[in-house]
């Protein structure tokens, strides 16, 4: 085999080992502290094929360790099944579409203050009775995780009355009345 043959071979196996390592969820480098959690998904096939809308299965997740892994762990669910989950059967509103949904999230006193970005064109059907039971299922159960989170209170670009008028909720005590304060104070 000539020289300049086996040199081309190499090139390849060198750039294939170099991008086999591209996944949809990378894993950090071993040095690297590292937080895992769940997310959370539906699954037809994992309630005997019946669609049971608040019924959600943890997926696991890896990234590395951060001030705030329950913002991490929300953007990750945000980011939606992976093609492979999704081919066993998981579905969520939430895809890549949804990515960077998440504009900020306070944990205060118990409370989880989650404000995202008025991308409500890219979840329609959440609405539905159906869908918010599906859409709040998974947020809740992924901050369940976090003993620090005992409530969740949601708001559109700093306001929570927007988000509840659209998932046609009422404001009253379970979410502190609407009130956008704690939505903009630091």
């Amino acid at each position: 085999m000539a020289l300049t043959t086996v040199f081309f071979l190499f090139a390849i196996n060198i750039a294939m080992v170099a991008t086999s390592g591209c996944t949809e969820n990378p894993v950090p480098p071993q040095d690297q502290p590292v937080a895992r959690f769940n997310v959370y998904f539906n699954n037809d096939g994992l309630t005997g094929g019946t669609t049971v809308c608040d019924a959600v299965f943890p997926l696991t997740r890896s990234s590395p360790l951060t001030a705030n892994d329950a913002f991490t762990a929300l953007e990750a669910l945000f980011l939606g099944p992976t093609p492979e989950e999704r081919s066993q059967g998981y579905r969520s509103f939430f895809s890549e579409r949804t990515a960077g949904l998440l504009k900020g999230l306070k944990i205060k006193a118990g409370t989880a203050y989650l404000d995202l970005y008025d991308r409500r064109g890219e979840l329609s059907g959440v609405t539905s009775s159906c869908g918010s039971a599906e859409f709040f299922s998974q947020i809740q159960r992924t901050l369940g995780e976090f003993p620090t989170i005992e409530r969740i209170i949601f708001a559109i670009e700093g306001n929570p009355g927007v988000f509840y008028d659209w998932m046609e909720l009422e404001c009253g005590q379970t979410n502190d009345n609407c009130d956008p304060a704690p939505f903009t104070s630091p």
